[in-house]
């Protein structure tokens, strides 16, 4: 494990011995919640929402996921493999999730199960949920935990428009908790259920939210080359005929952004993906813009979960992929005839999200306003070019960092040139 996740408020860590300064990770953080100081990135961990965009470009490998490893999980007697839907795009072609989901067994998971049942189930309850819904549209759904941060901490007031409907990956580890402690007599808390994910944040939430029936993940990048072993294995040896794994093409729509609209078939609704298009989303929400929309489907990563920080396979080919699974598994609406193992689950979350507070949402309005007034004043002295060489992605931002204390006026490049000129120039 790269860290500490039961004391790490966050699934990102900034290894300080490994940073150069570069400001690549400043620059496409999305929330503006890294600074450079002393040649050194640093988090602001009140802003960060953990959606892993500065790991894809830190070149010197200083800003790491907090990860699980198989040695977490060996306190359990037994370990359940959830994997994220993500999975089956990662590899070539012909090799079918019947075999991704041997080989998880073959590489060491007692139990694998796949989520796309419980797909079908949740999009029950969701269209259930919005046909009954009589609050402020349009309704979020989202299983994001990048988005869901987003919204708590930068958008508090659009929580009550978020579906409180639980995720397929809780359903069904919650539901197989039961099972396999009922069937094979063993106790619940030596179950390990183990989610294979492709993005860092799901981590943080499964370590602390909801009360989780996960007791951790792996990333798909880092079990990707010895679960691609494990597979050439078994097309050599034809082991995994033996297995039997219940699938649902239907419910597969799940892993790609726009799939969720489309298994409503849902025309009044929106579908976005990729943070920069999210955030406009949600300021139009905002604003009141999008209220004769039915819902809105929200993903962080573009593509959906394919698109994450943690995935080996190119995005856009990793779309191709799903669709031609769906198309391979062959169902294109909700399976009729066919008994629904999850139909009497609770899929209403008992709890409800709340917002992140922030520091200058518990200052008295008084000072939030001299605040407001002296980054003002601070903000006119600046050059607003937002070049970054101060160590802040704006000068907006600069001056935010100036009225916190954290760093003076003389730290603007372009100021300090013009002052020494000025001095030269006396001379």
């Amino acid at each position: 494990m790269q860290g500490n996740l039961n004391t790490y408020s966050h699934s990102i860590n900034f290894e300080q011995d490994k940073c150069t300064g570069g400001m690549a990770c400043m620059k496409v953080c999305p929330v503006e919640a890294i600074r450079i100081r002393n040649k050194k990135a640093k988090m602001l961990e009140d802003k960060c929402i953990d959606c892993g965009e500065c790991i894809k470009v830190c070149e010197t490998g200083a800003i790491v996921p907090l990860t699980n490893t198989f040695k977490d999980f060996s306190k359990f007697n037994y370990t359940v493999a959830i994997p994220s839907l993500a999975l089956y795009s990662q590899f070539d072609r012909h090799i079918k999730p019947k075999t991704i989901l041997s080989s998880l067994k073959k590489i060491g998971f007692d139990e694998v199960v796949d989520i796309t049942r419980a797909c079908n189930s949740v999009l029950k309850a969701q269209m259930k949920y919005i046909k009954e819904y009589k609050g402020k549209k349009p309704v979020i759904i989202s299983f994001c935990p990048t988005c869901i941060k987003l919204i708590q901490i930068r958008y508090p007031e659009l929580i009550s428009n978020i579906a409180p409907i639980i995720s397929p990956m809780e359903l069904a580890a919650k539901e197989m908790r039961k099972e396999i402690s009922a069937r094979a007599g063993i106790k619940s808390d030596e179950i390990g259920v183990i989610y294979i994910t492709p993005c860092p944040p799901r981590m943080i939430q499964i370590s602390e939210s909801y009360n989780s029936d996960m007791d951790g993940s792996i990333p798909i990048s880092e079990i990707y080359n010895t679960l691609y072993s494990a597979i050439q294995q078994i097309i050599l040896d034809k082991t995994d005929e033996t297995e039997y794994f219940d699938l649902s093409g239907f419910g597969l729509n799940y892993a790609i952004s726009g799939g969720l609209r489309f298994m409503m078939n849902n025309e009044n609704s929106i579908a976005v993906s990729g943070l920069n298009d999210v955030l406009f989303i949600l300021d139009e929400i905002e604003k009141g813009k999008l209220h004769n929309v039915d819902f809105v489907e929200m993903d962080s990563c573009p593509e959906g979960c394919i698109g994450g920080p943690m995935v080996m396979e190119n995005t856009y080919i990793a779309r191709t992929k799903i669709l031609n699974l769906i198309n391979y598994l062959g169902e294109t609406k909700i399976p009729i005839g066919k008994k629904d193992i999850y139909e009497n689950c609770d899929i209403i979350y008992e709890n409800i999200f709340e917002p992140l507070a922030r520091e200058h949402i518990n200052m008295d309005i008084k000072s939030a306003l001299n605040k407001m007034a002296e980054k003002k004043k601070t903000l006119s002295k600046l050059p607003e070019i937002n070049c970054g060489a101060c160590g802040s992605p704006t000068c907006e931002t600069f001056a935010e960092d100036i009225v916190n204390g954290e760093v003076g006026l003389n730290e603007c490049v372009i100021l300090e040139n013009e002052r020494l000129k000025k001095l030269l120039n006396r001379k």
